[in-house]
């Protein structure tokens, strides 16, 4: 599979301690991994090991140490690269009209004419299966899986190539949850995304994922097709995280089928 994005011996370090005894604590150390197209990857892990530091990285809002993050032979472009947040609302104005804020990402974008921007918008929000009277109403109006979708069309606002779902819906119910990853694989599908799911849910990557990646305190230390990985874990963090998964196996959300059979 061609790569679209290829990260090489990313080295994420954040400053700690006073202004005087200042010096960088690593976060994220020598991670390599790709992202083909189309293809959708999950990153997991527990609290603490450094998924979001990596999202945060590929969108340009994390210092990075040492190492590379290129985007189909290029250096990662923002355009390109959207991410869809656990907590949408706190990255909206609650108050502007949901039509407004899209219409204002393709402005910033370049994308369109003024006179066309609404209609972009519509589509938008119809592809993401959100009521037509939507354009004009604020953000604080709209259930939570309502806002997840409206993240989902705000990230889809500048064509990007690449997806980043950081735990985009740990904070919705079983049955709403399920409703938006399958709005994601069909979306995948329809536009040829590709997707990098950041979770701490095994379930669905077991479902959602064609390769699974993980992390532990920075580093990977594991990575192969989903299938193959859950089947046959190399690494004791693995089987640890497997077997604390297998009695859960219950509350797998109703999703279609998977992309890697």
């Amino acid at each position: 599979m061609t790569p679209l994005l290829e990260v090489r011996n990313l080295h994420v370090s954040y400053p700690q301690g006073s202004f005087w005894n200042r010096k960088l604590s690593p976060i994220v150390q020598n991670v390599s991994f790709d992202v083909g197209q189309g293809e959708t990857v999950g990153l997991i892990g527990e609290s603490g090991s450094g998924k979001s530091t990596i999202a945060r990285a590929l969108m340009g809002l994390a210092p990075i140490t040492s190492g590379s993050i290129h985007l189909a032979g290029t250096g990662t472009l923002p355009r390109r690269v959207q991410m869809i947040f656990q907590d949408p609302l706190a990255s909206l104005d609650p108050c502007m009209s949901i039509g407004a804020q899209i219409t204002e990402v393709l402005t910033v974008h370049g994308i369109g004419t003024p006179a066309d921007r609404p209609v972009r918008t519509r589509d938008l929000l119809d592809r993401v299966r959100l009521p037509v009277d939507s354009y004009d109403r604020p953000a604080i109006t709209f259930s939570g899986g309502q806002r997840a979708r409206i993240g989902i069309a705000r990230a889809l606002a500048a064509s990007p190539s690449l997806l980043i779902a950081d735990e985009a819906t740990a904070a919705l119910d079983v049955s709403v949850q399920a409703q938006i990853l399958n709005l994601l694989m069909d979306l995948r599908d329809d536009m040829g995304l590709s997707l990098l799911f950041i979770t701490h849910d095994l379930a669905v990557v077991r479902v959602l994922c064609d390769r699974a990646i993980v992390l532990l305190q920075g580093k990977i230390v594991e990575q192969g097709v989903t299938q193959d990985l859950f089947a046959q874990p190399s690494h004791s963090y693995t089987r640890t995280l497997l077997d604390a998964y297998r009695p859960l196996n219950s509350s797998v959300p109703s999703l279609k089928t998977p992309c890697h059979d």
